[in-house]
């Protein structure tokens, strides 16, 4: 079998809060008729430097065009020597580079390929599976404005409509209004609301984290992630030393996560497939295993292809300590499968059907197609919720 073409769709789908995200589907042909889909997730924050589609088109071509889908480690070889900063080395926030999410997106769509090939789901590729689908939390954006408050609490109220009580929250654009929404928080849901994280996103020193987490640390939470600016382990490992909670941080290259371990700064790993593909992003599992850290799966948040391909990650890993982050298909109005990703209360159920578990719809790709980014919009995340 080997790669004969591809084929790459730019689209936009709505969030829940009205902002939009940017996408690429990748879908990869072979030689036999089978095709396997990946993702090329959320990539609006690369706005003054998006990919461009012709040259990323022609680039993918260029490392797939011929090989043999299965051999995917040379792929992730030949890859490395036209996309540098990912796995080897990359950034710590965010944990994902432009070069690396094009990998992601190659890696899971060669792993569907194989499943399908073979009529297996893609984790029996990878290690089989540990676990039939992964823990859950929801995002919420941080606070910046009155109006963020009642939005905020409204999202909680249907999701808890929904069977979802777990939510992580963003906090440190004002720790005054985040205390605020915490104690609305509390004070409308009471113990409802499992609130597994407070992510500091690497925005402040540790110090300036540590006098934050002391106030807000009655609200109740499991998992402080992000904990001061970048590269800072002495830092990481200064607040690691005070708090109760866990401390995260996103290990998204071999070198970032010896640096984590040896300096012992993280309780747990936050491993995302966005890191370079499902292969890299397993690799870091077992690293985080052999060093006795407990793993989580990080996002950008995905649509169903991507979810899927995190899904299997996560139900491979022989240890998933703590509530993952990948709850796409609950976040955007859109999808472009014909049967998004299942889940049931705080939980993603692995997909049915061999590779990822996911049939593309044609129709609502057409109906999603659009340019990466429009300047006239504002950009998604937790930086971007209100003027």
């Amino acid at each position: 079998m080997k790669i004969s073409g591809i084929t790459l769709t730019p689209i936009q789908t709505h969030r829940r809060t009205g902002s939009i995200s940017s996408h690429l589907i990748l879908q990869m042909h072979t030689d036999e008729g089978v095709t396997g889909l990946g993702e090329i997730s959320d990539l609006d924050m690369y706005r003054m430097y998006m990919p461009d589609i012709e040259a990323v088109r022609m680039g993918i071509e260029k490392v797939v065009l011929g090989r043999d889908p299965f051999a995917i480690e040379a792929m992730h070889r030949e890859m490395a020597n036209y996309l540098h900063n990912y796995f080897a080395s990359a950034p710590s926030y965010p944990p994902f580079t432009p070069g690396s999410q094009i990998a992601a997106g190659i890696d899971m769509a060669c792993y569907d390929i194989m499943g399908k090939a073979l009529d297996v789901p893609a984790c029996d590729l990878f290690g089989g599976r540990v676990r039939d689908g992964i823990e859950i939390c929801y995002p919420l954006f941080q606070v910046k404005a009155e109006a963020d408050y009642e939005r905020n609490l409204g999202y909680i109220q249907e999701l808890l409509d929904q069977g979802i009580s777990r939510f992580r929250y963003y906090v440190g654009v004002d720790f005054d209004k985040d205390e605020k929404f915490l104690t609305a928080l509390r004070d409308r849901f009471g113990q409802r609301v499992i609130l597994k994280a407070l992510d500091f996103q690497a925005r402040h020193y540790w110090k300036d984290v540590l006098r934050a987490y002391e106030c807000l640390k009655p609200f109740g939470f499991e998992v402080i992630e992000s904990v001061s600016w970048r590269e800072d382990l002495a830092g990481m490992a200064e607040i690691r030393r005070r708090v109760e909670a866990d401390v995260c941080e996103h290990a998204s290259s071999a070198a970032q996560a010896m640096a984590l371990i040896r300096a012992g700064a993280v309780d747990i790993f936050n491993i995302t497939v966005n890191s370079g593909g499902i292969l890299p992003a397993k690799k870091l599992a077992h690293l985080a295993e052999l060093a006795g850290i407990k793993a989580l799966i990080g996002t950008t948040q995905e649509l169903s292809i991507g979810t899927s391909a995190q899904a299997h990650l996560g139900v491979s890993m022989a240890e998933l300590s703590a509530a993952s982050d990948p709850v796409g298909p609950l976040l955007y109005v859109e999808d472009i499968v014909k049967k998004r990703i299942r889940f049931e209360g705080n939980r993603i159920v692995l997909p049915e059907g061999p590779g990822l578990g996911m049939e593309l719809d044609e129709d609502a790709l057409e109906a999603l197609r659009a340019p990466l980014v429009e300047w006239d919009r504002a950009a998604h995340g937790a930086g971007y919720v209100s003027d």
